[in-house]
């Protein structure tokens, strides 16, 4: 069974390889620290500008969020309120990218559009599915 980290790594070079097919050059953009605990060094990871990788092309520039598997909807409105802390300039967006298992094209949500200030409002799709409501039981006649 492979690990978190290693299941992240397997979604963020299937982008990455995306990226590049269409055109982009593609950086990663997360930095690893190393922290000193009392039991000893424990190693993490922080993304830059709240993004997996950034990617370039003549056109634009994409501040990109990796989800995938199963649950990959699941920290959708968390990647956008990170988004929300950062600007955006002419020209940038910034992308959720969603890898369902053994799917061969990812599911793009465009989170924000430039240029835009910090703390900006992030796109929000409609619910796929509707929201239910609750029916009334009986009615009652007197």
């Amino acid at each position: 069974m492979p690990s978190a980290s290693q299941k992240g790594q397997y979604w963020q070079h299937r982008t990455i390889v995306w990226l590049k097919r269409h055109g982009f050059a593609v950086a990663i953009a997360q930095r690893m620290l190393s922290v000193w605990t009392p039991t000893g060094m424990v190693h993490t990871k922080r993304d830059q500008l709240g993004a997996d990788v950034i990617a370039m092309s003549h056109e634009k520039t994409l501040a990109v969020q990796i989800k995938g598997g199963e649950t990959r909807r699941q920290q959708l409105s968390a990647a956008r309120k990170e988004f929300a802390k950062y600007p955006l300039g002419p020209h940038c967006e910034q992308w959720c990218v969603l890898w369902a298992p053994r799917a061969r094209e990812p599911e793009i949500v465009v989170v924000a559009v430039g240029p835009q200030p910090a703390q900006h409002p992030v796109i929000v799709p409609a619910r796929k599915k509707a929201k239910r409501t609750s029916l009334p039981l009986f009615s009652r006649t007197a």
